[in-house]
């Protein structure tokens, strides 16, 4: 399974965030629902007990508070995903309870184009066009957002919760985040094993709107 490490390398290049432009792509730290009293928002927890070097060999956890030290190092976990699936007539939408977003279930079932193939300016519009479960207010998630469903634990993929997010690809979905470096890229996440990198825009992926949170 890909560790952590990785991940950790994607959040710490993160800092080279676009300046957002448009709506979705302010950052999740303006979510009301999941912060806490020092207003920091709660990503769920992985689950991952155990540390690993860059080649994926376990080995003992860094220490708390050092340079190196990774997810499986702060043991017991606080906040472990939580997803309650419900049905709108025919829609279902799933909500995280840990960042109060709403998901759309399954994109596959609930549109066949939803389940394509989308160049990054098309996913942007294919969600702020979308109506479903009688909203209108979806829009492509922004990197973080996208992270925060991955789920580490899933070895082979997909890295998601079946339960909550079925019909999952092991492949890569867009965020609406650019790449401020360079614009002609966006953030992407793999649900393989929820590796995160860029991309060029003109290249296809797939897509997963969200709604809510900011």
């Amino acid at each position: 399974m890909k560790n952590k490490l990785s991940v950790l390398l994607a959040l710490t290049a993160l800092a080279a965030f676009s300046v957002p432009a448009r709506a979705a792509d302010i950052s999740t730290f303006a979510f009301n629902s999941g912060m806490n009293c020092q207003g920091v928002w709660r990503l769920p927890d992985t689950g991952q007990t155990g540390c690993y070097d860059p080649d994926g060999t376990s080995i003992g956890c860094p220490a708390p508070g050092a340079a190196l030290a990774q997810d499986g190092t702060y043991v017991p976990v606080v906040t472990q995903p939580l997803y309650t699936v419900f049905n709108v007539g025919i829609s279902s939408v799933t909500l995280d309870n840990v960042s109060g977003l709403m998901w759309i279930t399954n994109p596959k079932a609930a549109d066949a184009a939803m389940g394509g193939l989308y160049t990054w300016t098309a996913a942007v519009a294919a969600c702020e066009e979308k109506i479903y479960a009688n909203y209108s207010d979806w829009r492509l998630p922004n990197v973080r957002e996208l992270m925060s469903i991955a789920d580490y634990s899933k070895d082979p993929g997909p890295a998601a919760n079946p339960a909550a997010f079925p019909g999952t690809y092991s492949s890569t979905y867009w965020s609406s985040t650019t790449y401020m470096q360079n614009p002609t890229l966006a953030w992407r996440v793999t649900f393989l094993d929820g590796e995160v990198n860029v991309d060029l825009k003109t290249l296809k992926s797939r897509v997963r709107c969200v709604r809510g949170g900011l």
